[in-house]
């Protein structure tokens, strides 16, 4: 098993899903940052005064550290710094459930209507385990990561 998950492909794999995932998520929240902001404020665990610095700083985040995963560039730090928003919106998405919120998740933007679930919770640890593999086995900055058949 573990040779399997440190496999060449097994890692392109995981760096391809992941980078596209965040990618596609970012694209719409970068385009209307003021509707992300009004996801963000929905979920009551942002303070009013900094709800729009973090619509404006977490769409860039998600599509650089996914397109550094896609060109296999700082696969390791990507894989950490987006395995650090995962954990965030799961401890959100997992609040406003509690709660009994019936918000959009604003997972791929506020014009995507997913309203917060325990699927979106299932979907992020999917995530969150692909950036672990990516952090633990991905090979060193140093080492290739490019796949050639």
């Amino acid at each position: 098993m573990m040779k399997l998950l440190e496999h060449k492909y097994t890692i392109f794999l995981s760096r391809t899903i992941l980078g596209l995932v965040f990618v596609v998520a970012s694209v719409d929240k970068i385009a209307l940052p003021e509707l992300f902001a009004s996801n963000i404020h929905a979920y009551g665990l942002v303070p009013f005064s900094f709800v729009n610095i973090f619509a404006l700083i977490i769409p860039w985040v998600e599509l650089l550290c996914g397109l550094f995963l896609l060109g296999g560039f700082r696969v390791r730090a990507s894989a950490l710094l987006l395995s650090v928003l995962t954990v965030v919106f799961i401890i959100a998405i997992s609040s406003a459930i509690f709660k009994g919120l019936e918000i959009n998740c604003g997972c791929f933007g506020a014009s995507k209507s997913s309203i917060v679930g325990w699927d979106r919770v299932v979907e992020d640890i999917g995530l969150l385990l692909l950036s672990l593999h990516l952090i633990f086995l991905a090979p060193n900055s140093n080492q290739t990561v490019t796949v050639s058949p």
